[in-house]
């Protein structure tokens, strides 16, 4: 189940850490990975600030959902 998904990500994650590739690790347990993955890449290309740790780019929960609309419709309309 999901401790195989995990351990197959660290590796992955390592192997490409290794080659010297900027790794963003995140993991996701439960059945929100597509959700997430969403929402994450629409916030990478939005408001990167929000993923950085850049306090002054704060993001609420409203915002969130805002966001999640938006990559939903986004990833809808993409083929």
């Amino acid at each position: 189940g999901h401790l195989r998904s995990t351990i197959i990500g660290d590796t992955l994650a390592r192997i490409l850490a290794f080659r010297g590739h900027n790794v963003l690790r995140l993991n996701h347990v439960g059945d929100w990975g597509t959700q997430f993955g969403m929402l994450i890449t629409h916030m990478r290309e939005t408001m990167p600030a929000a993923l950085s740790g850049d306090d002054s780019a704060s993001v609420d929960l409203e915002d969130l959902v805002a966001f999640y609309k938006q990559a939903k419709a986004r990833f809808d309309a993409e083929p």
